[in-house]
Formats: C-alpha cells, sequence, structure tokens
C-alpha cells in the first residue's frame, strides 16, 4: 500500500477497526440537482454494504422507492417490489446534467455520493485501485497531499480516476471527480463535521460543487448536500 495511503488509513481508524465492519446504516438529508425531482426533503435511510459496493437510500427516485445501487446494477423500486426504473451497467452510463438532471442520472450520482462518504478513504485500499500521489494542493494557508485513484470497472464509482485531499492530520478533505463527458463538468466534494463511530474517524457532512477552471470550487453552485447522522457501523 502507498506509503501516504497508510498515514491515512491509519488517521481514519485504521483497517482492523474497518474490516471488523460489515454495514454503514444512518439517516441522511440530500438535497441539490443531483437529488432527483420528485424525491422527497424527509431524512433518508442509508445502508452501505462496505465490502460488497453496495448502497441503499429509501426513499430516493420518487416519494415511495427505494433506489439501490449494487456493484454495477442501479435499481429503483417502489414498496410493492414495482420496478421503476433500471440500470444494469452504471460504469457505462454517461450522465445527463440538464438542467434539469435526468432521474436515473441524479439516483446515480446521488448513490454514488453517499456509498463514498460512507466508505472513504478506505475503498482506496480495495483490490485493483491504482494510487498514485499529486503535487500538493494550498488552501487557506495549509498544504493538502493529494492521492490520485484509478477504479477498475467492476467497481461502481461515478469515475474511473478521481482526486482525493488529505490535510496535515491525514483526514480527507475534499474529493474531486469529472461527471459529464459532454459538457466536461468536475465535481469538488467538500466534507467536514467528523464523528467517532466504531473506532473510526469518518466526515458526516458533504458539499458538491463545480469545479472552475483554477480548481477551486464554485461555493455559489451547489450541485448536492449530504448531512449524516445517527451513524452505525457493525
Amino acid at each position: 500500500m502507498d506509503r501516504l495511503l497508510d498515514k491515512v488509513i491509519a488517521a481514519h481508524g485504521g483497517l482492523t477497526n474497518w474490516n471488523r465492519c460489515r454495514v454503514a446504516n444512518a439517516m441522511a438529508s440530500i438535497k441539490g440537482p443531483f437529488c432527483p425531482a420528485g424525491s422527497t426533503e424527509t431524512s433518508r435511510q442509508v445502508t452501505v454494504i462496505i465490502h460488497r459496493n453496495r448502497v441503499t437510500v429509501e426513499p430516493l427516485g420518487c416519494i415511495d422507492c427505494l433506489s439501490d445501487l449494487d456493484c454495477n446494477r442501479l435499481s429503483v423500486t417502489r414498496k410493492d417490489g414495482a420496478a421503476v426504473m433500471r440500470l444494469e451497467d452504471a460504469h457505462l452510463a454517461h450522465p445527463q446534467f440538464g438542467p434539469p438532471i435526468a432521474p436515473l442520472s441524479g439516483v446515480l450520482m446521488t448513490c454514488s455520493t453517499v456509498r463514498s462518504l460512507l466508505t472513504s478513504p478506505f475503498m482506496l485500499g480495495t483490490e485493483g485501485v491504482e494510487i498514485s500521489e499529486l503535487v500538493p494542493w494550498n488552501e487557506a494557508g495549509g498544504q493538502w497531499r493529494v492521492l490520485r485513484a484509478q477504479f477498475p470497472p467492476e467497481l461502481s464509482t461515478p469515475a474511473r480516476v478521481q482526486d482525493f485531499f488529505f490535510d496535515a492530520n491525514f483526514l480527507l478533505r475534499r474529493h474531486d471527480y469529472d461527471v459529464d463527458r459532454g459538457s466536461g463538468m468536475t465535481v469538488c466534494e467538500i466534507v467536514t463535521d467528523y464523528v467517532d463511530v466504531a473506532g473510526l474517524r469518518m466526515p458526516t457532512t458533504l458539499t458538491g460543487y463545480p469545479r472552475r477552471p483554477d480548481l477551486t470550487p464554485d461555493t455559489a453552485r451547489e450541485l448536492i448536500s449530504v448531512e449524516v447522522s445517527n451513524l452505525v457501523f457493525s
């Protein structure tokens, strides 16, 4: 494993604590253009099967729907089991961001964002993920170190190549990735509000913005916000 990633993993609680867990459960408030129209703004139940690359969010997709991203298969079903939307090869999808955002694109991006929030940075140590360190990034008078991760096709991620920014304490602070090949949009996610749960240190707030050409977030254009509560690892 990369030496910087070793320090990052340790700062977030270590592999022993992470490997002891199988499921993350939480309530989440999710808002913004990424969250599909027709979804409620009430709290949603989030479940991440952390070593299977699976996440469910309920409600999402419609008021009484559950969205399930299982590896590269995305489904949206009503409580009676009726299928609303389905995508078998999510890694081949080209998200469409409108406006308005296409419903399936919104569900895919929301599920991917939530899963990443509750599994980073440990997912960077997954077999098949290639890691390299980029030049440091200067932020607010400090310097953040940057890891670039290239994910294999079998992992459901919004982009094959993603950049992760870590502060002087090796905690994740930012996450960048390209999402729309047509428009060239790059998302810049800022994560904050760390909590200690089951020996792990995890952020509970995420806000995503488009990235400007100078690589700074355009904070006037919020794409998604996620606030997690009642987080439990088991």
